[in-house]
């Protein structure tokens, strides 16, 4: 029994990314929405289309954070998301999930694919561990910022920024705003 167990822990720490995707098949190029990214895979949702082939070419947009513990209150403050450098990466990825049984209609309704990294390169693999380790770095400053500064309004608008930065919801009540981090640094620490 704790054999099965076991095969369900994760390989790789992931982190998430709200960022979109885009992947080829056949003689198409479809865009979907992606939700997190691990050095083994990624998530995605939205798709127009699920691949009939083993092998998806996909390019993928990624933001590069800075890292925002080194940054002041005012230079947060006048971050604008949209501002961030992107950073597109080309990888070939295969369904995790398999949709083999379902019919066209079925697939229509299917909302997340996971989809497996394969013949990635060492490039590739450098930005994935960078894009993780600043997500990671980010993750923990804004965590920190909850237990030092979720008492002062100049935090609590500091604390909502950096939130909306990173791709949450800012105007969730904090409590909830709190669980939901602290739910994704658990997904970034443990595998």
């Amino acid at each position: 029994m704790a054999k099965k167990i076991a095969n369900f822990h994760r390989k790789h720490v992931r982190a998430p990314l709200i960022s979109t995707c885009m992947y080829v098949d056949e003689d198409h190029v479809f865009k979907a929405k992606t939700i997190n990214v691990s050095q083994g895979g990624i998530l995605i949702s939205e798709l127009p289309h699920v691949p009939e082939i083993n092998a998806i070419p996909m390019m993928i947009s990624m933001p590069i954070y800075p890292r925002f513990s080194e940054l002041t209150f005012e230079q947060i403050k006048k971050i604008n998301p949209q501002s961030f450098p992107k950073k597109i990466v080309k990888v070939k990825a295969r369904m995790v999930r398999s949709f083999g049984n379902q019919t066209a209609v079925e697939k229509v309704f299917v909302n997340f694919i996971g989809c497996e990294f394969f013949y990635c390169s060492d490039e590739f693999n450098d930005y994935i561990n960078k894009y993780i380790e600043t997500y990671t770095s980010n993750t923990v400053y804004l965590l920190s910022l909850f237990e030092t500064n979720s008492k002062k309004a100049e935090g609590v608008e500091l604390l909502r920024k950096v939130a909306s930065l990173l791709g949450y919801d800012g105007t969730m009540k904090l409590p909830l705003l709190r669980a939901k981090v602290l739910h994704d640094y658990q997904s970034l620490e443990s595998v």
